[in-house]
């Protein structure tokens, strides 16, 4: 029991009850409220064409009983007395017995001339006209019966309009709960699916709940995604990083085997360890600034223009290709130095390792349409169109069978990208004419 009274459709159902009989309730205050004031108000009408046509008889006139008799025939209920200047008192018929009554009776204040009596109500008045005193009488028990009535077919409707609305109520939520069960169910299953393949089915309405399965397929998508890249990350990690370690271990145990009978294995081993060794602390500092969270941190205004050509000069000095530089003065950005250092390395390196010792590299830094543009464009082997995209995935190399030969991790990219998107900019590979790539990096110009 408890666990329903938990469930949707048993609150929703509740609540809409409450609203409704609270709703209910408020329309019949006003419904009696307004018919009070509307009885009133007719039970006022009544004395007053009564009184008014009182008023139209001669004060000399001689049948008086004829003329409050026939005040009274539409409600024998009604009362008239009359009282003359010269003394003489007529009453209509019942009418002395009717005024007696109402001597006794209760006047109700919030009503001002209404008198409760033997269980009737009357509207008592009393005029002064020309010559006498008019008092008067009104009958009102059928006009209260006849809203009594009213009121009490009214409450029947609101007490049919509460059930049905409720069964109605409950029905409709019925099924947007067995749509949410439905939901839950699939959720579960796709919790214990190991292939994770399957999606949550999408209702065609409510809107939200179509939203939300929606949302919940694009977010189960984005994870799976994150899962595979993961587990691909860590795969081709523990690839890369075996591969210098084995190579390492070879060389000790060469060492160990053959060092003493033949010592000149030593130095070309100990610089083959050397080699790896580097390379595997470039590549365990790489994997290390790919898993660093970025911290917020205050950053100075720099002078791009200047750090960019200071980097593009020292690799010039190293680079066996010819290095072109184009770059626009007193361009300044709020960055982190070294993290700019290390994008425009990997830019250029990795144009130079895909690059032919006769090819040209050429860097340009400038502003396009309130856009800072920094492009690194070589000659070399291109980049074929179906893996653009791919080239920025960790670990990614271009040609696998050159990968031994061309030195690099497959990183290098990954970490360009992940501080590019850092600063709100954008990064994208084109070809370039007649061969070779252009890399184009874009900041906003704040």
């Amino acid at each position: 029991m408890k666990n329903k009274k938990n469930n949707a459709q048993y609150q929703l159902t509740n609540r809409f009850v409450k609203i409704l009989l609270l709703l209910l309730i408020v329309i019949n205050l006003a419904f009696i409220g307004i018919s009070l004031i509307s009885s009133y108000r007719y039970l006022n009408n009544q004395a007053a064409e009564i009184m008014n046509t009182l008023q139209e008889v001669p004060q000399d006139t001689s049948e008086w009983t004829t003329l409050v008799n026939a005040t009274t025939a539409k409600d024998d209920e009604d009362a008239v007395r009359i009282l003359l200047e010269n003394g003489p008192m007529y009453y209509s018929k019942e009418g002395k017995v009717i005024f007696d009554k109402l001597a006794q009776g209760r006047a109700l204040l919030l009503f001002p001339g209404i008198i409760l009596s033997e269980n009737k109500i009357y509207l008592y008045q009393k005029q002064e006209q020309a010559g006498r005193t008019v008092e008067l009488a009104v009958h009102g028990t059928q006009i209260v019966e006849l809203m009594v009535r009213m009121f009490l077919i009214s409450l029947l409707l609101n007490v049919l309009a509460i059930i049905i609305g409720s069964l109605v109520i409950y029905l409709f939520v019925g099924k947007w709960s067995r749509t949410l069960h439905q939901m839950t169910k699939e959720m579960t299953e796709i919790e214990t699916d190991e292939k994770q393949e399957r999606h949550l089915s999408v209702p065609s309405s409510p809107n939200e709940f179509r939203q939300v399965a929606t949302s919940f397929n694009q977010l189960l998508d984005t994870q799976r995604g994150a899962i595979k890249r993961e587990s691909q990350f860590v795969a081709d990690a523990s690839h890369e990083l075996r591969t210098p370690l084995t190579a390492i271990r070879g060389h000790v145990q060469l060492i160990k085997r053959r060092g003493s009978q033949h010592p000149e294995v030593i130095g070309s081993s100990i610089d083959f360890i050397d080699k790896e060794s580097k390379r595997l602390e470039v590549l365990t500092n790489q994997l290390l600034a790919l898993g660093r969270p970025t911290m917020d941190k205050p950053l100075s205004l720099i002078s791009l223009s200047k750090v960019i050509q200071q980097t593009a000069e020292e690799f010039r000095r190293t680079c066996k290709q010819e290095v072109t530089l184009s770059i626009e003065p007193e361009i300044q950005m709020h960055v982190d130095e070294l993290e700019i250092q290390q994008v425009c390395q990997n830019l250029f390196e990795n144009a130079a390792k895909y690059s032919h010792a006769s090819d040209t590299i050429i860097i340009t830094l400038g502003k396009v349409e309130e856009k800072i543009c920094l492009c690194v464009a070589d000659t070399g082997l291109g980049i074929p169109d179906d893996m653009k995209e791919r080239i920025f995935e960790r670990f990614y190399r271009i040609d696998h069978s050159r990968s031994s030969q061309v030195e690099g991790s497959g990183i290098g990219l990954s970490i360009v990208q992940s501080i590019v998107e850092k600063y709100h900019g954008a990064i994208q590979v084109r070809d370039n004419q007649p061969t070779g790539s252009i890399f184009k990096i874009e900041f906003p110009l704040r």
